[in-house]
């Protein structure tokens, strides 16, 4: 049984993003004091009692914007509230009631959903009878809150929790998969792409998306969670406070997902910047796809095939040459589908242990290969190996010498160690320990 779905809608500025941050118990949104923060829509998790459920917070819903996406954002919330079965319509007690309110309350009444009215920003029984006179106009149930310090916050999540069904009947977490790369290299087309409508707000201007986005996308019949994180900037373009806050949020998600899709720029080459950003996922431990976006402008452009420009992906990735390359066109949707076979298949590896017989039938084969150097004159024994890990596979060797056991030979060993058991598309790692002497 899918989750409810929970959406947080409203005029811009009424704060949407506090009480989605509130409600999933962690700062989760990007949260500034500029209207319009939240373009699109955010997902999370969320849990009341024995309920659990989705919530998403949107864009600010207004008349006559002044920002260029506004009318993009517009669709974006009323996708949500399409999507949804439980909506929260958010104000502000501060402002009062204003025509866009009534707007939407009007519009939501044709969905035929049931709707939570939340008047925000009522820290105590005083401003309640203070700033609710405005409100009781609009003949609606209402719920005096404060995101911000939690006043009738529980008392409003009760009344939400018994719409909800209960946490008992719900099946596993879906595999999350982290779209990740630099602004403007096609990682929101891709996402519209794979989701086959527009869920993602595309330009050509870069940084469009500011935090990660999540969708959940079905492919034969198999559901995933698709993050849509913002584009990972130089360091030296992320002064404001905005875009130094969502790349702290792409590196959560890089964290947090079960693998890593790496979109570049396949008409522009792999740059320093997507070297880093491979790097983060790398120093992450997670299982990852590489995938080179715009590959029909490079068939355009030049005679390079595919093998020559994946060699140079591995040239300029040389710790991710047990990486998976796919070239694709997310504008066309050329091989886009290719995708998730590539991410069962890492997700599998990341979960793959090998028996200890095994390894060491393996271990065998590699020291009559290569033994370790000598370690101050003297001999350096392996004396056996085991899997004591997975999400990233970890293995352990036992040696008689530790510090003989060099970087140099780890390679190696990883090397005849995927040549054996594959690991295709995710990290591993080896952990020497010393075995005692009697």
């Amino acid at each position: 049984m899918r989750k409810a779905i929970v959406a947080i809608v409203g005029r811009p500025n009424v704060g949407k993003s506090t009480l989605f941050n509130r409600i999933v118990r962690k700062r989760r949104a990007v949260i500034e004091d500029v209207p319009g923060i939240t373009r699109d829509r955010l997902y999370g998790e969320a849990t009341w009692d024995d309920s659990s459920f989705l919530v998403v917070d949107t864009g600010g819903f207004q008349h006559e914007p002044d920002d260029v996406f506004a009318g993009e954002v517009k669709k974006q919330v009323l996708y949500a509230v399409e999507e949804a079965d439980i909506i929260i319509l958010l104000m502000d007690a501060v402002s009062g009631v204003m025509p866009i309110d009534v707007e939407l309350i009007d519009r939501l009444r044709r969905y035929g959903k049931g709707v939570f009215y939340v008047v925000n920003k009522i820290d105590g029984p005083k401003k309640e009878s203070s700033l609710l006179n405005d409100f009781y106009s609009l003949g609606v149930d209402l719920f005096p809150v404060s995101a911000l310090n939690g006043y009738g916050y529980e008392d409003f999540m009760d009344s939400l929790a018994s719409l909800l069904p209960s946490a008992e009947s719900e099946g596993s977490e879906h595999p999350k998969i982290a779209i990740v790369g630099r602004p403007n290299v096609g990682k929101s087309t891709l996402v519209n792409s794979l989701l086959s409508k527009e869920r993602m707000i595309v330009s050509s201007i870069p940084g469009t998306t500011r935090d990660a986005v999540d969708s959940v996308c079905s492919y034969y019949k198999k559901d995933y969670i698709l993050i849509d994180t913002a584009g990972v900037r130089k360091k030296g373009k992320m002064a404001k406070t905005v875009e130094r806050y969502s790349f702290l949020r792409t590196l959560r998600n890089i964290e947090d997902c079960d693998v890593a899709v790496i979109v570049f720029d396949a008409s522009e080459g792999i740059v320093d910047l997507d070297q880093k950003i491979a790097g983060f996922v790398h120093s992450a431990g997670k299982g990852a796809l590489i995938l080179l976006n715009k590959w029909d402008l490079v068939e355009k452009k030049s005679a390079l095939s595919v093998k020559d420009m994946e060699e140079k992906v591995h040239q300029k990735l040389w710790f991710m040459r047990h990486v998976p390359v796919l070239t694709i066109s997310a504008l066309s949707k050329k091989r886009v589908t290719k995708i998730f076979p590539l991410v069962d298949k890492v997700i599998a590896e990341n979960s793959k242990r090998i028996s200890t017989h095994k390894l060491n039938l393996f271990l065998g084969n590699a020291l009559s290969m290569r033994e370790p150097p000598l370690y101050r004159g003297k001999r350096v024994k392996i004396h056996y190996i085991t899997q004591i890990k997975t999400h990233p596979p970890g293995f352990v060797i036992f040696t008689n010498r530790k510090e003989g056991i060099n970087e140099q030979y780890i390679r190696f060993l990883e090397n005849r160690l995927r040549i054996s058991f594959s690991f295709e598309g995710v990290p591993v790692n080896f952990y020497v320990r010393q075995k005692k002497q009697r």
